[in-house]
């Protein structure tokens, strides 16, 4: 039987959204497992990449902020879904691994929906100097056309095992956003791709994306 644990859809705070991801984490090292969630937040909210700590201590703003256990920059939430994938160690050998095995699916997943996904060939964004994860898509993430149809970001943890969880937008509201990220909405028009734009639907997204992970995950534990 494939060791992976699918929890169902939840609807949940910033902070509990990634207290379950981490505890996640934690037992799939413990427990020699895999888990995978889809999930929702309440409300708009900020989360930040652990590397952006003072920025978020210091970042005024009229929504809930929480800090990611994995790197990159802010995000909004509420108008997306979220998803968490965590390893035991010992299947991944890297970030960049676990990352192109992911985002591989996602390709595919989005492709057989008969959304025209690709990966990234721009070298010149570097995911870990951006203040706001969305701006320029970097090389090898998951694009339609220029915009950026995923974001994600991955945490190896001391023992060898693996968080990574992003988002997709279903929607996105360039005026507002503008003003939680303290940016021009016009900079931002052009930079998320939504499901909305693309005509997909989420409940399709989440079951495709769901059965070929479970087909990913065999293929990788059986060249191990």
């Amino acid at each position: 039987m494939l060791p992976l644990e699918v929890l169902p859809f939840s609807l949940n705070s910033p902070q509990r959204n990634m207290e379950i991801d981490i505890r996640l984490a934690g037992e799939s090292e413990k427990r020699g497992i895999f888990h995978f969630r889809w999930y929702g937040w309440r409300g708009l909210s900020l989360s930040f990449g652990y590397s952006q700590k003072h920025l978020f201590e210091t970042y005024g703003v009229n929504v809930p902020k929480v800090l990611r256990p994995t790197g990159g920059g802010i995000l909004i939430h509420g108008w997306d879904i979220s998803y968490a994938f965590t390893t035991p160690s010992g299947v991944f050998v890297s970030v960049l691994d676990l990352y192109r095995f992911v985002s591989k699916i996602f390709v595919e997943t989005f492709r057989s929906l008969d959304v025209n996904a690709s990966f990234s060939r721009n070298k010149k964004g570097d995911y870990r100097q951006r203040v706001l994860c969305q701006l320029v898509p970097t090389f090898g993430e998951v694009v339609v056309g220029n915009k950026k149809l995923v974001a994600s970001a991955v945490r190896e943890f001391k023992r060898g095992n693996f968080l990574i969880h992003g988002s997709v937008y279903i929607a996105y509201n360039p005026p507002l956003a503008g003003k939680l990220l303290k940016t021009d909405p016009e900079v931002l028009k052009n930079t998320v791709a939504t499901l909305s734009e693309v005509g997909l639907k989420k409940k399709p997204l989440m079951e495709h994306f769901e059965e070929n992970l479970r087909k990913g995950l065999k293929e990788r534990l059986k060249a191990l």
